[in-house]
């Protein structure tokens, strides 16, 4: 061992790591390095900043004045602490809402393989609702209801939503027109993470869904000033100078997961007397590019996947409705609306390259709307 700063205080090699070994009245203890990236966050004295955000989550889900039920999309680049975001939502939810006892939270990973199946999910998510009912879609509906009628609101958060829209065979639309409708009743509410928003995961499953409209949209992004500084503060033994913290802000920015890293290795370095800052940016760029996410290069940049989104998705499934509205028939299903909207908006497209006739088209819409109730 070597000796550290106090003559009780030493420094030990551990799996090549060097950690700290302070003796108190209890004896010789670790005191680990406080600055981790990696998993999600399940200690919720470890989870810092991110008010915004919870705010926003916590007013969406606050029925005692409106008696309505919001939905919200958490959506964020990788490392950003999306998973972190929901868990803490699920572990502090007491403490935000005014009637907790009337909420039933469930957190799950869509990684887990069990869940990559509809009755893998369905059998999760009523173990953790506690509810005993068969793992299908009608059940799990008459199970949501049930809950309902005795004054409960189950509220799902799904992690890394991406892989159900990569199991279509699994997960069809049916599914998610299940969800909307229990979701629009506010007999269920949804708290979704993904790399990209919903209504992208939609398109890139080629379903014809309209789960993704009733979401609020939430981009998870870098922290504050005051969060990446209190996140510093988290150093009680081996303190940043104001001068060390600009420096790691200059070379990490506010990316959680960047600044984890560049203090994680800053800490480490100050064991030493002196810091040597070219290295600590060598393995900082080192460690960065072993995190960074894989991605295609055919992937169209994210602002081209709104704009094919919009066009392709949310406008056709606007028009459907809207047209379906006018002609008294709301009671048709979102896919009757999208398809319809696909189908009308397919003739504009027609008419306006020129491929068929204005005069062809226009008698037929006219007959659509004036369709009696």
């Amino acid at each position: 061992m070597e000796s550290f700063a106090n003559a009780q205080d030493y420094i030990e090699k551990r799996g090549g790591a060097k950690v700290l070994i302070k003796k108190t009245f209890l004896g010789w203890i670790l005191v680990p390095n406080p600055f981790t990236y990696g998993g999600r966050i399940t200690n919720p004295a470890q989870f810092i900043g991110r008010t915004k955000e919870l705010r926003e989550i916590f007013s969406a889900l606050e029925t005692a004045s409106s008696g309505q039920l919001q939905h919200v999309q958490v959506v964020g680049e990788r490392r950003m602490g999306k998973s972190s975001l929901l868990y803490h939502v699920t572990q502090i939810y007491k403490q935000r809402l005014t009637q907790s006892e009337k909420y039933r939270f469930v957190y799950v990973d869509l990684q887990d393989a069990h869940c990559h199946k509809l009755e893998g999910l369905l059998k999760c998510v009523l173990g953790e609702l506690k509810v005993s009912a068969k793992p299908t879609l009608p059940d799990f509906q008459e199970a949501v209801e049930d809950l309902n009628c005795n004054g409960i609101y189950p509220v799902l958060c799904l992690d890394e939503f991406e892989h159900l829209t990569k199991h279509k065979d699994q997960f069809p639309d049916e599914v998610f027109e299940v969800w909307r409708s229990l979701g629009s009743g506010s007999k269920l509410a949804f708290i979704t993470a993904s790399q990209t928003s919903l209504g992208q995961l939609i398109q890139q499953g080629n379903l014809t869904s309209t789960f993704h409209n009733i979401f609020i949209y939430l981009e998870l992004g870098n922290l504050t000033d005051l969060e990446a500084r209190t996140l510093l503060a988290h150093n009680i033994d081996r303190p940043f100078a104001e001068d060390e913290i600009g420096k790691l802000f200059k070379l990490a920015g506010y990316h959680p997961a960047h600044l984890q890293i560049a203090a994680q290795l800053l800490y480490e370095a100050k064991e030493n007397q002196t810091i040597n800052w070219t290295e600590l940016k060598a393995e900082y760029e080192k460690r960065v590019e072993q995190i960074k996410p894989f991605v295609p290069k055919d992937n169209p940049p994210p602002l081209i996947q709104k704009i094919l989104t919009s066009i392709f998705i949310d406008f056709p499934t606007a028009l459907g409705r809207f047209i379906l509205e006018v002609a008294k028939n709301k009671d048709a299903s979102d896919r009757t609306a999208a398809i319809l909207g696909w189908i009308i908006f397919g003739f504009i497209c027609l008419v306006l390259f020129g491929f068929i006739s204005s005069s062809i088209f226009e008698p037929w819409l006219r007959l659509l709307l004036s369709k009696p109730s």
